[in-house]
């Protein structure tokens, strides 16, 4: 019995090792069969023929001719010439312009704000008053001044009879004819007659120092009465010309320094636009060939250019022109571009631009002849463009001349009514 439970037990473990091995080959055997069958019978799918698509494309006809586009920019109406007011006096303010009003529109001359002038009149007063002095002591020294050199006139004939008589009475003394008392008494006529002669001389002389005094006091009498009557006048302010109030800082009672601003006017015939032009486009009016012999040419002068300004308010647009009169005093690094000042034409008071205003301007560039005028969209980065021939696009190199709002103009080896995409 010993013997036979070996074999007993050894047979079930035979059979369970065959079935591991042979149950995996026959899955993975059944699985490449089924995959081969599948394989033999999948339907055969024949490549279809790819179909061109056609597009829709905007195309224009090419054909050369001369261009002058517009810069557009956009700029600030600005005062061209504004001056503050400010009284050259010191007073109580006693009358008002019924147009002293933030915006008030006022002509040269006319009187804005008069300070209490009685003070300034009394000044005047008191200075033709000196003045009226001062010629009458003129006048009276002048007289004086007559007087001595006539005296001055009959002392020295005198002078000179007592000459003759002392030499006279000298001939008569060395002949025997005279006494010597006769003789000291001529001499002393003489020199009495001298010393009167140069009494009146002392006196002229005198006098006219004294007179030389007076007419410099005269002077400066009649100056500081110049200045009293300027003060009067500065007492009323006025416009130094036709404009608009900017600011207003008085009222009637309030008292006034030598110096306070009181008002800002603008001139309503010179205001201008300010914009700023991007460099290239500054440049560009500015090209090499342009200078000859120091010269700009015309054809690119930026200065004395004539621009059109339109500003626009709801709905509505006011079309003004306007001449570039000068270009800024520096230039932004920061922000780039040439600060450009155009000075408004045909403008007066009735107009109703006033500075602070965002306008649009317009400026006429060079003129470009020969050139073809496409959208900017139809050059592509590298700097060409497609040309449709045989109902196919071709790619063409171009030369870009200019690019301004949403065109371009270019140059090319193009022929007369080629289409571009």
């Amino acid at each position: 019995m010993s013997q036979d439970n070996p074999t007993i037990i050894d047979g079930p473990i035979k059979v369970k090792n065959f079935w591991k091995i042979v149950l995996p080959v026959v899955v993975l055997a059944s699985g490449a069969a089924g995959f081969i069958s599948l394989k033999v019978t999948a339907p055969i799918n024949a490549p279809k023929p790819s179909n061109e698509k056609i597009w829709n494309v905007h195309a224009q006809e090419l054909s050369t001719r001369g261009v002058q586009p517009s810069i557009i920019e956009f700029g600030t109406i600005v005062a061209g010439n504004k001056a503050d007011l400010r009284p050259l006096v010191s007073g109580r303010i006693v009358k008002v312009n019924e147009k002293y009003l933030k915006g008030g529109i006022v002509r040269a001359g006319e009187v804005l704000i008069v300070i209490d002038p009685f003070h300034y009149k009394v000044k005047v007063t008191e200075q033709l008053a000196a003045l009226d002095e001062v010629l009458a002591k003129i006048k009276e020294t002048e007289g004086e001044v007559r007087s001595e050199e006539k005296l001055a006139e009959i002392s020295r004939s005198q002078l000179k009879l007592r000459k003759r008589d002392l030499e006279r009475r000298k001939k008569l003394k060395v002949q025997g004819s005279s006494s010597r008392k006769s003789a000291d008494d001529a001499e002393f006529a003489y020199n009495n007659a001298s010393q009167l002669v140069a009494s009146h001389q002392q006196a002229v002389n005198r006098l006219r120092s004294r007179l030389l005094q007076y007419k410099a006091n005269e002077m400066s009498v009649r100056a500081s009465l110049r200045l009293a009557r300027r003060n009067l006048a500065e007492t009323s302010l006025t416009a130094p010309f036709d404009g608009f109030l900017a600011t207003v800082e008085a009222s009637i009672g309030q008292y006034v320094n030598t110096g306070d601003r009181l008002a800002s006017l603008i001139e309503s015939e010179r205001l201008e636009v300010h914009f700023r032009l991007a460099e290239p486009d500054f440049f560009n009016f500015f090209p090499n060939r342009s200078i000859i012999n120091g010269n700009q040419s015309k054809e690119y002068q930026l200065i004395d250019k004539k621009i059109d300004i339109t500003w626009r308010m709801g709905g509505k647009k006011l079309n003004f022109s306007a001449i570039v009169d000068r270009i800024g005093a520096e230039i932004d690094a920061a922000g780039g571009g040439v600060d450009v000042y155009a000075q408004i034409q045909n403008i007066d008071l009735n107009t109703v631009l006033r500075p602070g205003a965002f306008v649009e301007v317009r400026v006429p560039d060079r003129y470009y002849s020969d050139v073809i005028l496409l959208p900017v969209t139809a050059v592509n980065e590298n700097n060409s463009i497609y040309i449709i021939e045989n109902q196919r696009l071709v790619e063409k190199e171009v030369n870009v001349i200019r690019r301004y709002d949403e065109s371009v103009l270019l140059r090319g080896d193009f022929s007369e009514g080629d289409i571009a995409v």
